[in-house]
């Protein structure tokens, strides 16, 4: 374990101040780009477009965080950020749909949504704990 937290630590000073903000520019120019198209598209697909770049967005800013902090926690964001992007667009492509299919296709969207908050959990809960730099010293 305090290999993981050696780890983690390292990954934290591997990351200086100019790589964040290169990290976090080009998260902002994919987002820009996805957007241009999404402005080419109309209906229900342009929708589907704006959700999915919008969530490709905060899916990206959380793996940012995360590779920054590298905490269980951020660990957690991540596939909250994928959990939530993944359930706005099935609920704008269930709009697509006529009929029954569409209530049929957002409980689908809703119950995959919770499966995957669910999963986040245990995952998070599974995650080894941080050790402390107490942990790591030795006892007297």
């Amino acid at each position: 374990m305090a290999l993981a937290s050696l780890c983690a630590a390292a990954t934290v000073l591997a990351m200086s101040d100019e790589e964040i903000r290169a990290e976090t520019n080009r998260i902002a120019a994919q987002y820009s780009t996805a957007m241009a198209h999404c402005q080419t598209l109309q209906g229900n697909d342009k929708q589907v477009c704006v959700e999915d770049a919008k969530g490709s967005q905060r899916v990206a800013q959380a793996e940012r965080d995360a590779k920054l902090l590298g905490d269980a926690d951020h660990n957690y964001q991540v596939r909250i950020a994928r959990a939530d992007a993944d359930y706005r667009v099935a609920k704008e492509r269930c709009n697509e749909m006529r009929g029954d299919a569409v209530g049929i296709c957002k409980i689908d969207a809703q119950a995959a949504y919770l499966k995957a908050q669910q999963d986040a959990q245990v995952k998070r809960v599974e995650a080894p704990p941080a050790t402390s730099t107490d942990e790591t010293m030795p006892r007297r």
